[in-house]
């Protein structure tokens, strides 16, 4: 891993006061860094990595845990003597170092949830216990969409609920929250007509950004190395500033446009950079799955308002044509210009609800601001590729 050292060594600072939410948007490196803490975690810290991608309820969660959390039960009598205990009650069985599990009934797995997790702590008192559930949000929105009554969406409230709970207990359990959706979205919806919850409100966010120009040249360098690629000297530097700029410095783009390159035998130039980026962001078959920012909105912006006639205008329409006009304005665009744009297309009066959007927006990843809150698209790789899909080529 290139250029993140820094920002590991501030997470690892962060989490000797707290548990943290990463906020990063997708193909940045969330998961890398959650994999490089895992792997070498800082003195004092016993870290578990648990990709949750395809866990879909909190039974499956809770046993998953229990079998990553089984080796740090055992390393002491009493540990092992309380897990077994613990094993027992539960009905389940151990052979040959492999546990099986049982169904738990009702909301029999929080109480083995609040049990494991407690139990971990108070057998490793001498360090601190670090999950980094990865793709979390994305479980949770799994629960909560199974079945259609309003129970499931309680289900995944409650387990946020008692993860938090857990956390406030116990000095040294921490946490790293993650994911490709939108936690704040998934825990919104979850929220919305169901339980006051606060169940994040004790984990600070840690932005995970694109990497510096200077990491971003030592990568593509690299990999362009790895991958056997001529570079002609007297262009080298041009070569690479060029590719890191059209990727925007993200790992994940970088490493693609580097393979493609690969599988060019004679020496490479800037005009098959910029090929090689258009015939990736720009293909119809999406290989970079960029379709899911349009996609999204609709989840992310599932709201409507009245209009002055009383009409309904989806939220979603809304995003999409701040979006569109963004894509296609050379200059940061202030709050009124924006409720400019939306009033000559939609009949509202509510500014307030366009300035909770812009800042819905920003959370996001779409847009950012700077000082005099004024926005643009945070990263010009998709303002290009929504620009070109949105047909708005001048």
């Amino acid at each position: 891993m290139i250029g993140r050292d820094l920002l590991i060594a501030q997470i690892w600072k962060r989490l000797a006061e707290s548990s943290v939410r990463f906020t990063a948007e997708r193909r940045v490196g969330k998961t890398t860094v959650m994999a490089k803490m895992a792997a070498e975690p800082r003195p004092g810290f016993e870290a578990l990595y648990l990709d949750l991608e395809g866990v879909d309820s909190p039974e499956r969660f809770v046993k998953l845990l229990i079998n990553r959390l089984q080796p740090l039960l055992s390393r002491t009598d009493q540990a092992k003597q309380w897990f077994h205990g613990f094993l027992k009650d539960l009905g389940g069985t151990e052979v040959a170092g492999l546990l099986k599990l049982p169904e738990m009934i009702g909301m029999g797995w929080q109480n083995a949830l609040a049990k494991t997790l407690s139990a971990v702590c108070e057998h490793q008192k001498d360090r601190s216990i670090l999950l980094l559930p990865d793709e979390l949000p994305y479980m949770l929105q799994k629960i909560a969409t199974i079945g259609t009554n309003g129970q499931q969406k309680i289900l995944a409230l409650t387990l946020l609920d008692t993860l938090r709970s857990i956390r406030q207990h116990h000095a040294n359990m921490r946490m790293v929250f993650a994911g490709s959706v939108g936690l704040h979205h998934v825990v919104q919806d979850l929220k919305r007509g169901q339980l006051a919850s606060e169940p994040v409100n004790d984990m600070p966010l840690v932005e995970i950004r694109s990497l510096s120009a200077l990491d971003a040249v030592t990568l593509a360098e690299r990999l362009l190395r790895d991958e056997s690629v001529q570079i002609p000297a007297q262009d080298r530097q041009a070569i690479l500033k060029r590719l890191v700029e059209l990727t925007d410095c993200v790992p994940f783009y970088i490493e693609r446009i580097c393979c493609e390159l690969g599988q060019t035998a004679e020496a490479i130039s800037i005009t098959q950079i910029e090929q090689a980026v258009d015939q990736q962001l720009l293909s119809a078959g999406d290989p970079w799955q960029m379709e899911h920012f349009r996609d999204r909105l609709g989840t992310y912006y599932a709201g409507q308002l009245d209009d002055t006639l009383g009409r309904k205008v989806r939220d979603e329409d809304i995003a999409g044509l701040i979006l569109d006009h963004m894509a296609v304005v050379a200059t940061p665009q202030s709050i009124n210009e924006i409720w400019a744009i939306v009033t000559s297309t939609f009949s509202l009066t509510d500014r307030n609800h366009i300035v909770t959007m812009l800042n819905s927006l920003e959370r996001d990843h779409y847009l950012s601001s700077d000082t005099r809150r004024k926005y643009s698209f945070r990263f010009p790789l998709i303002q290009r590729w929504w620009k070109t899909m949105q047909g708005l080529e001048s």
